[in-house]
């Protein structure tokens, strides 16, 4: 009787001993995973998303370059989307062609198009569009500007109003910051750069 019990029991300790190390694997498994910036730590996207574009081969200007092979149009905006924490992510390239607009998604591991889509615009981005052109400075060339200032790899950038003065956004990722710099479209100046803090 005692001899069967013992041996029940050291089952049981056994069948237990192997959960416990099954679940301190896959907790040391996924710990990795955040260090490593493969999953983010669930304080801010924004340094996720540094990590994630520090790690993705492919740049945003280069998938600039490969949604304009896609579309023939002028540059408005591009941007880094960490849709997937273990693949990485994708760039979204909007082009304005004929009054069309194009969107084009590249993924920035392979450089891949992934997706390509027009839709007519609408008034309020037809009036951006033609405040844009009148700009002295190209979107590209603004680009260029905030890499020379900050360094890193661009995450996101796009035409706006800045009180009132046309200026590109252009966000920057390095290290684990995301810097956003404002730059004047008519003189290619940068108007201001700080760290973003939004989540």
């Amino acid at each position: 009787m005692n001899l069967k019990y013992g041996v029940n029991t050291i089952k049981k300790l056994s069948t237990l001993s192997k959960s416990l190390l099954i679940a301190l694997s896959v907790l040391g498994i996924g710990t990795l995973a955040v260090a490593s910036g493969q999953i983010p730590a669930i304080s801010g996207a924004k340094t996720s998303d540094a990590v994630a574009i520090a790690q993705s081969k492919i740049s945003l200007e280069q998938a600039v370059a490969i949604a304009q092979k896609t579309v023939e149009g002028d540059l408005i905006s591009a941007e880094f989307d960490q849709n997937d924490y273990i693949e990485g992510g994708e760039y979204e390239i909007e082009l304005i062609d004929s009054g069309m607009e194009h969107k084009v998604k590249v993924d920035a591991s392979s450089g891949k198009v992934l997706k390509s889509k027009q839709g007519k615009m609408d008034q309020d981005d037809l009036a951006e569009y033609n405040a844009m052109r009148q700009a002295q400075k190209t979107l590209t060339q603004a680009m260029q500007k905030a890499t020379q200032s900050v360094g890193g790899k661009i995450t996101e950038a796009e035409f706006d109003f800045d009180n009132g003065i046309p200026a590109y956004e252009i966000e920057i990722a390095k290290g684990m910051d995301i810097h956003k710099l404002i730059i004047d479209s008519t003189n290619g100046q940068v108007i201001s750069s700080q760290l973003d803090d939004d989540d």
